[in-house]
């Protein structure tokens, strides 16, 4: 099987790995050639300068699949408004991007007036995608799911049944929204526990020592106690990067348009925002 994966940082290099272990042929572009070439020498990935250049080395007998993988909501547009004029009838745009899914919902419905499907993918790697693989969920119609089931088989977790079409258009992006609130909230609970044991001075606690520890078989074990470890382990060396909060931001909104109490999401978005000066 060979697609295209436009966009190759971060999450995206670590699908073409993982892809690649299994010779699945990735056709792959990026605004960073260098990181391009790097994938190439490594995986084996066929790199190339452009979209335009990539959409040539998919086959012509079958529908092309374009997996988005862009940095954000104006680059995935672009890209968007140009396959609208490359792609044909059956061809099918996934975007795995981190997208609001009322604008994979428009993107949907634009690219539907010209016959081509569009997936929309939530993709969420718990920390070690590559090894493990990735929780999918994906929206769009089913027939169009069905073409890129083979890459969920290869992409996904747990012997790569890790994934699931869970709706129509904009469904797979919305289910990932909601986990990342999810996540957020029990981001702001260790941060207000380890603020606990920040201000309990007697005992002079190692944060980052308490955090290893529960990481090691306590309840709360999990791949966001062993994300906020190498938090604690950045903040102490002066270099923590902390993710973005847009979904959970989103998440925050949503529940105040459907009138659903959210009071855990919403704490959450008011102590992380606060905490960042927004």
């Amino acid at each position: 099987m060979r697609f295209a994966l436009i966009g190759l940082e971060g999450v995206a290099g670590n699908m073409v790995r993982r892809l690649r272990k299994q010779d699945v042929e990735v056709v792959g572009c990026d605004e960073n050639g260098e990181r391009s070439k790097q994938l190439a020498d490594e995986t084996g990935l066929i790199a190339t300068s452009s979209v335009v250049a990539a959409l040539r080395k998919l086959p012509g007998d079958s529908p092309k699949i374009v997996w988005l993988m862009l940095p954000d909501n104006a680059a995935v547009d672009k890209e968007i408004k140009n396959l609208v004029n490359r792609l044909a009838f059956g061809d099918i745009v996934v975007d795995g991007s981190h997208s609001n899914y009322r604008d994979s919902q428009r993107r949907g419905a634009l690219l539907s007036q010209s016959g081509i499907g569009f997936v929309d993918a939530g993709i969420m790697d718990g920390g070690n995608g590559l090894e493990k693989g990735f929780c999918i969920t994906l929206g769009g119609e089913r027939d169009q799911v069905e073409i890129v089931v083979p890459l969920m088989q290869v992409l996904a977790a747990d012997g790569g049944s890790g994934w699931s079409r869970v709706g129509v258009v904009g469904a797979g992006h919305f289910a990932r929204m909601v986990h990342s609130g999810i996540e957020w909230s029990v981001r702001q609970a260790f941060s207000e526990g380890f603020e606990l044991m920040k201000g309990k001075t007697g005992f002079s606690f190692d944060l980052e020592q308490v955090a290893q520890t529960w990481s090691k078989g306590a309840m709360l074990d999990g791949a966001v106690l062993s994300d906020e470890v190498a938090i604690l382990r950045a903040e102490s060396s002066g270099g923590a990067q902390l993710p973005s909060f847009d979904e959970l931001r989103w998440s925050a909104i949503e529940a105040i348009d459907q009138n659903i109490p959210a009071p855990a999401i919403s704490a959450a978005l008011q102590c992380v925002a606060g905490s960042r000066g927004n």
